[in-house]
C-alpha cells in the first residue's frame, strides 16, 4: 500500500479549514500542550497530530487516513514541497485546531485572551464564563 499524497494531505487540510472535516483531540486540550504534539481524529477517520510550539501551530508531525495509509513529518519536509509550507492562519488555527496562537491562552467558551497570571488551567474559561457557568 502506498503512502498519503501530497495531494490527498493538502486536500484533508482544506477540508479541515472549511469545516468539512471536524477534528475532536485526543484526550487532550490543545492550550494544556503548550510544546509538543496534539493529536486529532478527525470525522472521516483520518488522525492527524499538530506540532504546538509556544500554542501556535507549527506543522503536521504525522497523518494516518482512514485505510491505514500514513505519512511522517520527515516525508512532508524531504518530499512535499507545497505541504510542507502550509499553515493555517491564526484563526483557523483557534476555531478548528483549537490551539491559540503563540504564547496565548484563550478562553474556550468564548475565545477572549486569557492572562496566564489568573489563567485556570483546567477550565480555560475567562472570568466572564467562569462566572456565568
Amino acid at each position: 500500500m502506498t503512502g498519503i499524497t501530497e495531494e490527498e494531505l493538502l486536500e484533508f487540510l482544506k477540508a479541515i479549514e472549511e469545516g468539512t472535516v471536524h477534528l475532536q483531540p485526543e484526550e487532550c486540550i490543545p492550550q494544556d500542550i503548550y510544546a509538543g504534539d496534539v493529536p486529532y481524529t478527525a470525522s472521516n477517520g483520518w488522525r492527524i497530530t499538530i506540532f504546538n510550539d509556544c500554542n501556535e501551530w507549527d506543522y503536521v508531525d504525522r497523518v494516518i487516513a482512514a485505510d491505514g495509509r500514513s505519512l511522517r513529518f520527515d516525508d512532508i519536509d524531504n518530499f512535499m514541497a507545497v505541504a510542507r509550507e502550509y499553515m493555517p492562519d491564526d484563526e483557523v488555527a483557534w476555531s478548528r485546531y483549537g490551539i491559540p496562537g503563540y504564547m496565548r491562552f484563550r478562553c474556550t467558551n468564548c475565545g477572549v485572551d486569557i492572562d496566564a497570571k489568573v489563567l485556570t488551567k483546567a477550565e480555560y474559561l475567562c472570568d466572564r464564563c467562569r462566572g456565568s457557568s
